[in-house]
């Protein structure tokens, strides 16, 4: 696999990045779910689930952190994606993929990756661990 395939990659939620998670949602006028803290990017935030695509993780900075400058450099918007390849950080790592950081996320375990070369501020790749498998009886 390269970096051209991630396309291919099951997407589990597109990331918006806000300074306001809660303006941002009551302009969208969706229902929300809540969500776990992302320690890799420094957010919290919500999912939200647009009747048009994937859900969508709104997120705001939880320190200063990742998001943080991220936004100060880009201000609002979209910005990446969590991605569950079926070999997880593997399948990055075999797309020639650097990893960044790894950490607790919304949606397990996460593992942020980014191109040779390329900005690790935005956009985001966070490579989401697939779920244990499990044991038929």
């Amino acid at each position: 696999m390269s970096v051209a395939d991630l396309d291919a990659w099951p997407v589990v939620a597109r990331i918006w990045q806000t300074v306001d998670v809660d303006r941002t949602v009551a302009d969208l006028g969706l229902p929300t779910e809540p969500i776990a803290d992302d320690k890799v990017l420094s957010a919290h935030g919500v999912l939200v689930r647009p009747p048009d695509g994937p859900p969508v993780a709104i997120v705001e900075p939880s320190t200063e952190g990742r998001l943080a400058a991220t936004l100060a450099r880009h201000g609002e918007g979209h910005a990446g994606a969590y991605v569950a390849p079926v070999g997880g950080a593997d399948d990055a790592r075999g797309a020639g993929l650097r990893v960044i950081e790894d950490g607790p996320g919304p949606f397990g375990r996460s593992t942020l990756v980014a191109a040779p070369g390329a900005d690790r501020w935005s956009p985001f790749i966070v490579i989401v661990a697939p779920p244990a498998a499990t044991i038929e009886p």
